[in-house]
């Protein structure tokens, strides 16, 4: 089995998503403040891609009345990506709209005109909750130089941090479930793309240049997504290593 290896600390990600564009000014400002990397979304549609091109962040501060998407619609689309923490900043304070989104999606719900100081009080406390939870969740170790965290999203390659898209991350998760079998591109795009949004055979090679690209410390030639001509990819039971040995865990 791998050795423990060190991981690369970075900031906290929290990403806000309000269609006020004085509120997304005012919390990127104050987080920034206090260490946080801090995105901004002023759409539900704005948040989803700002994930797919950066990652999972570790909190989602979300409006609820939002055009297009509302804040339910986007938690709905968060859940399926992942465990994201999230809480709503909203001007609705009515008990059953609070009850709603605290039972399906939310770990806390603050209201409009809000005081920061308290939100930024009820942030660290629900961020406290997601460190402690994710030092329970195991990284599964492909070899002794990588590993990956798929509750967390995240891979670590030679001690190195890396995050992955949700996408990315059900790809290689996929894969790893299917050790050592070649998967075709249509089995593929079925299980890691939302039947709503299906994927293409352009789009899961896209995906699959930019994982070896994160995970394979040689990307032109890979040793942990193989592409078997004519077939699909694989995940091997034996790691190939540079000198020609096999390493299997």
């Amino acid at each position: 089995m791998m050795n423990e290896v060190p991981v690369v600390p970075e900031k906290t990600r929290i990403l806000v998503v309000d269609d006020a564009a004085d509120t997304r000014l005012l919390l990127n400002l104050r987080l920034q403040r206090e260490g946080y990397e801090v995105f901004t979304a002023s759409s539900g549609t704005e948040a989803l891609e700002i994930i797919q091109k950066e990652g999972l962040p570790h909190l989602v501060l979300l409006d609820i009345m939002m055009p297009g998407m509302d804040g339910f619609a986007v938690a709905s689309e968060l859940r399926r990506m992942g465990d994201i923490s999230i809480i709503f900043l909203s001007a609705l304070s009515d008990t059953d709209t609070k009850v709603e989104g605290l039972n399906r999606f939310a770990e806390d719900y603050v209201t409009k005109p809000f005081d920061f100081t308290e939100l930024s009080a009820r942030i660290r406390r629900v961020l406290l909750r997601v460190a402690t939870d994710q030092n329970a969740d195991p990284e599964q170790a492909i070899d002794d130089r990588l590993a990956i965290n798929f509750a967390q999203q995240y891979a670590i390659l030679d001690g190195n941090q890396i995050t992955l898209t949700p996408t990315e991350n059900r790809l290689v998760h996929i894969l790893f479930n299917n050790r050592g079998r070649v998967l075709s591109p249509g089995f593929l795009l079925a299980k890691a793309w939302d039947p709503v949004r299906r994927g293409t055979v352009e789009s899961l090679w896209v995906h699959m240049r930019r994982l070896r690209s994160k995970i394979e410390p040689d990307a032109d030639n890979p040793r942990y997504i193989v592409t078997v001509r004519g077939q699909g990819y694989c995940l091997p039971q034996r790691i190939n290593t540079p000198d020609g040995e096999e390493n299997q865990m």
